[in-house]
C-alpha cells in the first residue's frame, strides 16, 4: 500500500552540524548545486554547548557569505550520546520494571545497573495476548521515590508485554510525572518489538541521556537565534535519517550513532563510494560502517555500543574508545604499561594553550630526579554543577585542593592516596572534574603530523611518559620521538582491527577466527629483523575511506602492514556535518494481531481491539499506522512523506488446514525536511 502526504518545498541551504567529544564542525551545503560553501571546525567546549556552537555558526556563516535568511534548514549529528554510552558518564535515572523475573533481568544485565541507576522491580504487566497478569499497586513506586528522586534526572519504565498492552506502563509514567515533575521513558514508545529486557535496557539509556541531548538541542537552539538563523531544526538519528528537535528531545536513545551515521553517509558521497567501508576516526571513539550501493548497512536487530544490547535501529556500526584525544594511562604492574582509552582526555599542548601553569608543572616533574607514576595528569575543576548529589568527604577534600588553584594542578598534588584517585576517576567520570594526560594528539604534534598548537607541553609529556618503566625495570621509551611513534602505531594498529573486525562480522566470521590470525601476525612482528619463512598479511576489499580531523596521522596504513587500501576524501574532517546535512526523515512502525482464540483477532495497539475478521483487522491496523506515522512525520519535521505498508503472516498447519497464529504488519515513512 502507498499513501502521500501533503506537499512543501526543499531548502537551498542547508547548515550541516556535527557536535562531537572533542570538534564540533559546521558546514554550509546548496542542494541546488551539491556543493560545499564553506565549512568550519571548532573545540568542543563540554561545560558550555552554546560557546563552541556560536562560534562554529558564526565562522561557517561569515565565511560562505550566504543570506543567513536562505538556510531553511539547520541539520545536526552528534556523538555526544554514543560516548556517553562508551564513557559510562549518562546522567543518573533510575528504572522501575514491572512484571520481569529476576532471570530475564540478570541475562539482561538489568540486575548490575551501577550506583547511576537504582532499580525497583514490582509485580504486574501483560500476557502476551495483552491480558493484565495482576493489577499495578503504586504504593511501593511512592516509597522508592522518596529515597531515590532527590538526586535523579530520569526516569525508564518498563512492563512484560507493554507492546501488546502499555497499561501499567502508562499508569507509572503518570504516577511519576506527577510526582516529580521529570521526564520518564517508557519502553514501548521506543520499540513495538517484544523482548522485553532489551527493550529496559533501551529504555533506560535513553533516560539517562535525555539531559545530555536536551542540553544540545537548547544550546543549538540558542546559536541559531543568536546568528539570526530562523531555519527549522532536524537531528540525526543513528540510522541515518532526520527528525525534528522536537522528537528527539524525548528519544535521544535514537541518536546513539547518530555520528557513524552521518560519516558513512558524508564519506560516501564525498568519496563517491558505492560498496566498501568507512571509518570515522574521531577524538574520542572510531566508528567503522560498511557500505553498500552507497549507503551504510544498518544493524539487523539493533545498536550494539559499549557492550548494550539496545533495540535502536542504526547502522552496523563497530565502535571502539580510541581516537586522537584518547587517555593514556601509566600501568606500571601490568605487562602492558600502557593504556589507550576509552576515556577521553584534553591533550597536554591543547590544555597548556588555555592553562599556561600546566607548562611549569610539567617542568617541575621533569627537573625531578625521581618519576612517579603520577607524572604528566593535570586536573581542573570543570564544572561543579554537576554534582547532582551529595559528595563523599574525600570528594569535598578533592575539590577543596583544586578550588585552590584556578587554572588547576597535578594528580600528585591534588591526591594523595588511592582514596583519593578513585574519587577524583568518580568526579572525572560525572564531568566535574577536567583532566589532561598525553594523548595520540601530543603524539602527532612531537612527530610533526599535526601543527595546530606549540609543541612544548607535549613534549615534556613525552619525556615524562617516556621515562616511566615497564615491569622489568626499563624505561618506555628513550626519547619523547620513540614513544610518540609507539603512541601513533599503537592506535593505527587498533583502527585497522577495528576494520578487520567490521568485514569479519560482515562475513560471519568469528572473532575467535579473527583473533587466531592477528595474533599469528602479532608474533611473527615481534620477530622482526630475523628472516621468515611464512607471510602472513591480511586486510580487507573494497576501498576504505578515512574520515575525521585525526585522519591523517593515524591512517592505518601507515608502516602497518595491512592489506588496506585507504583513501581520505575533500573535507574528510567535516564529513559528519556533511552527512548530517544531506540525511531524509524515515520513521518506521509495526503493528501485531494475535489470535487469542480461534476467529478471534486483537490488534494491539496503545488499546488492543478486537475483530472477527482477519481482513477488517488488517484494514484497521494499516489505518491505524497510517494516522500515527502522519502525526509522528509531521513531529519529525517532514513537510512531504510516503508510507509503505509490509505484511509478515504467521501460520501453522492444523489437519490439513491453515490455521492462524499471528500477523506483523511493517510501516515505513520516508520524507524531506
Amino acid at each position: 500500500m502507498y499513501q502521500e502526504c501533503q506537499n512543501s518545498s526543499v531548502a537551498d541551504l542547508v547548515l550541516g552540524i556535527d557536535a562531537g567529544g572533542t570538534f564540533t564542525d559546521a558546514l554550509i551545503y546548496c542542494t541546488e548545486t551539491r556543493s560545499v560553501l564553506a565549512h568550519t571546525k571548532t573545540p568542543t567546549t563540554h561545560d558550555n554547548l552554546s560557546l563552541c556552537l556560536a562560534e562554529a555558526l558564526e565562522t561557517v556563516l561569515t565565511n560562505s557569505k550566504a543570506a543567513r535568511s536562505e538556510v531553511s534548514v539547520v541539520s545536526v549529528s552528534t556523538t555526544l550520546a554514543t560516548n556517553a554510552l562508551v564513557e559510562d558518564s549518562g546522567r543518573p535515572a533510575g528504572l522501575i520494571t514491572i512484571g520481569f523475573k529476576d532471570d530475564a533481568l540478570n541475562r539482561a544485565g538489568l540486575l548490575r545497573i551501577g550506583e547511576h541507576s537504582p532499580h525497583l522491580k514490582i509485580a504486574g504487566g501483560h500476557t502476551s495476548h495483552g491480558n493484565a497478569i495482576q493489577d499495578l499497586e503504586l504504593a511501593p513506586i511512592d516509597d522508592w521515590l522518596t529515597e531515590h528522586d532527590p538526586w535523579l534526572e530520569a526516569y525508564a519504565v518498563a512492563s512484560s508485554f507493554s507492546v501488546r498492552n502499555p497499561e501499567h506502563e502508562d499508569l507509572a509514567s503518570s504516577f511519576i510525572r506527577d510526582r516529580t515533575g521529570k521526564p520518564v521513558t517508557l519502553s514501548y514508545e521506543l520499540s513495538s518489538n517484544l523482548n522485553a529486557p532489551r527493550r529496559a535496557t533501551t529504555a533506560l539509556l535513553n533516560a539517562r541521556l535525555v539531559p545530555i541531548i536536551n542540553e544540545l538541542v537548547t544550546a543549538v537552539e540558542e546559536s541559531m537565534l543568536a546568528s539570526g538563523v530562523t531555519g527549522r531544526l532536524m537531528v540525526m538519528r543513528g540510522d541515518g535519517s532526520l527528525v525534528s528537535s522536537e522528537f528527539v528531545r524525548n528519544r535521544p536513545i535514537e541518536t546513539i550513532l547518530s555520528g557513524p551515521a552521518a560519516s558513512a553517509l558524508g564519506a560516501a558521497t564525498l568519496s563517491g563510494l558505492d560498496d566498501g567501508v568507512v571509518a570515522d576516526i574521531g577524538g574520542t571513539t572510531t566508528d567503522v560502517v560498511m557500505i553498500a550501493e552507497g549507503r551504510p548497512i544498518a544493524a539487523p536487530v539493533g545498536a550494539v555500543v559499549a557492550g548494550h544490547d539496545t533495540m535502536v535501529s542504526a547502522v552496523r556500526a563497530h565502535t571502539v574508545g580510541i581516537g586522537g584525544d584518547s587517555r593514556i594511562q601509566y600501568l606500571p604492574l601490568s605487562d602492558d604499561p600502557l593504556s589507550i582509552g576509552p576515556t577521553r582526555a584534553t591533550p597536554l599542548v591543547v590544555a597548556a594553550a588555555e592553562r599556561p601553569s600546566l607548562i611549569t608543572v610539567l617542568t617541575h616533574q621533569l627537573d625531578r630526579n625521581l618519576q612517579r607514576e603520577t607524572d604528566g595528569v593535570f586536573l581542573w575543576i570543570r564544572d561543579e554543577m554537576r554534582l547532582r548529589r551529595g559528595v563523599s568527604q574525600v570528594e569535598e577534600e578533592v575539590l577543596a585542593k583544586l578550588g585552590s588553584s584556578p587554572e588547576g594542578m597535578s594528580l600528585h598534588d591534588t591526591a594523595s592516596n588511592r582514596q583519593a584517585q578513585n574519587a577524583i576517576n568518580r568526579l572525572i567520570g560525572t564531568g566535574v572534574v577536567g583532566i589532561s594526560t598525553f594523548t595520540p594528539t601530543d603524539a602527532a604534534h612531537i612527530l610533526g603530523v599535526d601543527r595546530r598548537y606549540p609543541i612544548d607541553a607535549a613534549v615534556i609529556g613525552g619525556k615524562l611518559l617516556g621515562r616511566q618503566l615497564d615491569r622489568f625495570g626499563n624505561p618506555l621509551a628513550a626519547t619523547e620521538l620513540e614513544i610518540a611513534a609507539s603512541v601513533l602505531q599503537r592506535v593505527r594498529d587498533q583502527v585497522a582491527e577495528t576494520i578487520l573486525t567490521a568485514a569479519a562480522d560482515q562475513d560471519a566470521l568469528s572473532g575467535i577466527q579473527l583473533s587466531e590470525v592477528l595474533k599469528a601476525q602479532r608474533s611473527q612482528a615481534n620477530l622482526a629483523g630475523r628472516p621468515n619463512r611464512l607471510k602472513i598479511a591480511i586486510g580487507v576489499n573494497g576501498q576504505v575511506a578515512l574520515v575525521g580531523a585525526p585522519a591523517a596521522s593515524l591512517d592505518p596504513t601507515i608502516d602497518g602492514g595491512w592489506l588496506i587500501d585507504s583513501v581520505i576524501p575533500e573535507h574528510h574532517g567535516v564529513a559528519n556535518a556533511f552527512g548530517a546535512a544531506i540525511g531524509d526523515i524515515r520513521l518506521t512502525h509495526q503493528i501485531t494481531i494475535s489470535a487469542p482464540r480461534r476467529g478471534l483477532y486483537r490488534v494491539h495497539l496503545d488499546e488492543p481491539s478486537n475483530f472477527d475478521d482477519l481482513q477488517r483487522a488488517k484494514q484497521f491496523a494499516e489505518e491505524s499506522v497510517d494516522a500515527r506515522l502522519r502525526r509522528e512525520m509531521q513531529l519529525a519535521g517532514a513537510g512531504s512523506c510516503h508510507i509503505t505498508h509490509v505484511w509478515d503472516l504467521e501460520q501453522a498447519m492444523v489437519k490439513e488446514r491453515d490455521l492462524f497464529v499471528e500477523a506483523t504488519l511493517s510501516s515505513t515513512a520516508l520524507g524531506t525536511p
